[in-house]
């Protein structure tokens, strides 16, 4: 058995662990004194420094220096430029974001008493569905061989350390990587987005469309021990309603969750909500199954017992160092064959490493050199020359993301909508992408927010996409009685698209009379602080792939941004009560358009999100979520 106790190219065994978020000071040295564009040298926690969290000793730090080539300038399109300098002269190239969910489709349904395999009465019926899978062909295949290798160790880099490993409070992809093999859900996603049973066997929908009833599989063991029950269920749901930013969107419609009998759990909603299935098939402020005795301890406080269904198991969490996964040996998998994040899972290796690199270029030698055999986040930029080393494998995760610029609606200058107006209309999105993510061929410009040859493409809201029109924005400025108040805005550079976006962006805004002050954090300051309506007005994320716009975060009132418009909440409720899958499709450019006429966020374009293989990893596809079930170690 390989088991790394110690990786000492990301450790140093004598720093304080913590798990404060904490801020990232700035290494490379940001010239941008003459736009005016401040660091927040006053900021949450002090100066915005950037050093990297985990110090590389000679075997990468000589990978990095070999690796270092002179980078032009980024011009944020408004005759400025900003350069980047440092001390260690570290990668500044783009990265990867956000990941996808799915929709309703072939299903197990319970009726007259016994189960049988049908195509149920979907939420997406063939006209919506098939469209998306056609779209969508190839984005998520993967398989196993006959006799599939056991044993060894995973090694995972990943951006940083996660602020929580309780999947169901966060919507962070971080979060929902790491757990992803540990918590299961009644329903999740095959390789074409159609939603198949997990924990679920089959279920049931009323005529009126208002009751689910869920048949559960039997003899599926918790890590503990203990077999799943409707208890259990009943209990994860709810704490779900409560806990989860998307569960709390759906349980405003929820009646009663009730246990009927041992293996059978019945949904009442108050009114028909056509995309209740891909809310709870999303792991991601996931409607993860966990045993009824830890939801009970727990509450609504933060989960402090890890203990799900998944093929493995939670073992420890070392902040600053990694997260320890093991096998669980009484995993009850589906018979089904491996089909997206549907079918069988199998450990095939003994334990899983997952090790916070904060720095994209240490994640990248570090594949290279062997110390890891996955690296998530890699920078777009990188890609065609990674592309020519034989010693790794980079992945393109298609379909593409879109990055965003999340607008704090609930506190602050930014609840004044002609001030997020002229945000909006001040950006030259080509520049962004362009400065952000290097090779056209990875990123594209438009405002709908689902690619060509999806149901949901629609041009609605192009009139105030992409303006780049400083008049009008200064004339907004001045309807909106801005008077040089800073604007703060959250990034990090730990996803560096989401750092080289927001330095391009905000230059732009400076250059129309926005004072910004930006505040880089680590990942985790980011979300802690995006949470908090008082301290600040921007923050920098992205948004993956969903077949169903239900699912996007900026229309749930609770995601941080709070888009709690009357106008916003009428017509979103009206489309998730359609239950016609067609006359969804032609209802959603009504709610496109509202988004940017009021402006809960900034949507620059759509990119392709860069994960990096080792060569000798076998049957690794990427997605949007890393899966590392059936999937063998390298040693």
């Amino acid at each position: 058995m390989s088991r790394p106790t110690r990786n000492p190219r990301i450790e140093d065994p004598g720093r304080r662990h913590s798990l404060v978020p904490k801020p990232i000071p700035v290494t490379f040295g940001l010239l941008l004194g003459s736009i005016g564009l401040t660091l927040g040298r006053n900021g949450f926690q002090g100066p915005r420094t950037i050093t990297p969290k985990h110090r590389a000793t000679s075997l990468v730090a000589a990978a990095l220096r070999a690796e270092r080539a002179p980078r032009a300038p980024i011009d944020p399109g408004c005759g400025a430029r900003v350069y980047f300098k440092g001390e260690d002269d570290g990668d500044l190239r783009g990265a990867t974001g956000g990941r996808p969910v799915a929709d309703d489709a072939r299903l197990y349904e319970r009726g007259d008493g016994r189960n049988r395999l049908m195509r149920s009465r979907k939420v997406l019926e063939s006209a919506l569905i098939l469209p998306v899978v056609a779209a969508l062909a190839g984005s998520l295949v993967f398989s196993t061989s006959a006799a599939p290798r056991r044993g060894g160790a995973l090694r995972v880099a990943e951006i940083g350390e996660p602020l929580t490993l309780d999947t169901v409070a966060t919507t962070a992809d971080l979060t929902s990587i790491i757990t992803l093999p540990i918590f299961e859900e009644l329903f999740t996603f095959d390789a074409g987005w159609r939603i198949e049973p997990l924990l679920a066997e089959s279920y049931a929908r009323s005529p009126d469309g208002r009751t689910y009833t869920f048949a559960l599989r039997k003899n599926v063991p918790f890590h503990n021990g203990k077999e799943m029950t409707a208890d259990d269920v009943v209990a994860s749901l709810e704490r779900w309603g409560k806990v989860s930013p998307r569960g709390a969107s759906v349980y405003k419609k929820v009646e009663s969750t009730t246990a009927v009998d041992k293996y059978t759990v019945a949904l009442k909603l108050k009114e028909p909500f056509a995309p209740l299935l891909s809310f709870i098939a999303l792991p991601n402020g996931a409607a993860a199954i966990m045993p009824k005795e830890v939801v009970d301890s727990t509450g609504s406080g933060p989960l402090k017992q890890y203990i799900g269904t998944g093929p493995y198991k939670f073992a420890e969490w070392i902040p600053d160092r990694h997260v320890k996964l093991v096998r669980f040996d009484n995993y009850a998998a589906r018979p089904e064959a491996p089909n997206g994040y549907a079918g069988r899972r199998e450990a095939l290796a003994d334990e899983v490493f997952f090790y916070p690199v904060s720095q994209v270029a240490t994640r990248i030698a570090g594949v290279q050199s062997g110390d890891y055999d996955l690296a998530d986040g890699i920078n777009q930029d990188a890609y065609a020359q990674l592309a020519k080393d034989p010693r790794v494998t980079p992945g393109l995760i298609k379909p593409g993301t879109f990055l965003t610029f999340f607008i704090n609606k609930k506190q602050g200058i930014m609840t004044n909508e002609k001030l997020r107006q002229a945000v909006e209309v001040a950006l030259d999105m080509q520049p962004i992408m362009k400065a952000t993510f290097g090779n056209p061929e990875l990123y594209s410009l438009g405002p709908s927010i689902y690619p060509q040859g999806t149901p949901w493409y629609t041009t609605a809201g192009s009139e105030m996409y992409n303006l780049h029109d400083a008049a009008r924005a200064k004339q907004l400025m001045q309807e909106g009685g801005y008077t040089g108040e800073p604007v703060r805005w959250l990034t990090t550079q730990q996803y560096d698209y989401m750092f080289k976006s927001t330095v391009v962006a905000a230059a732009q805004l400076q250059h129309v009379g926005f004072k910004v002050d930006m505040q880089v954090l680590e990942w985790a300051g980011v979300l802690d602080h995006r949470a908090k309506p008082a301290d600040y007005d921007l923050f920098t994320t992205s948004h993956g792939f969903v077949p169903d716009p239900a699912l996007i975060t900026v229309f749930n009132s609770a995601y941080p941004g709070w888009w709690d418009s009357p106008e916003k909440n009428k017509l979103f409720d009206e489309f998730n009560q359609t239950a016609d899958p067609a006359a969804r499709i032609r209802f959603w450019p009504r709610l496109q358009a509202l988004l940017y006429t009021q402006a809960p966020l900034v949507r620059p374009g759509e990119f392709y999100g860069v994960v990096l293989a080792s060569k000798a990893l076998e049957g690794f596809r990427p997605s949007y979520w890393l899966i590392v079930w059936n999937l063998p170690a390298v040693k």
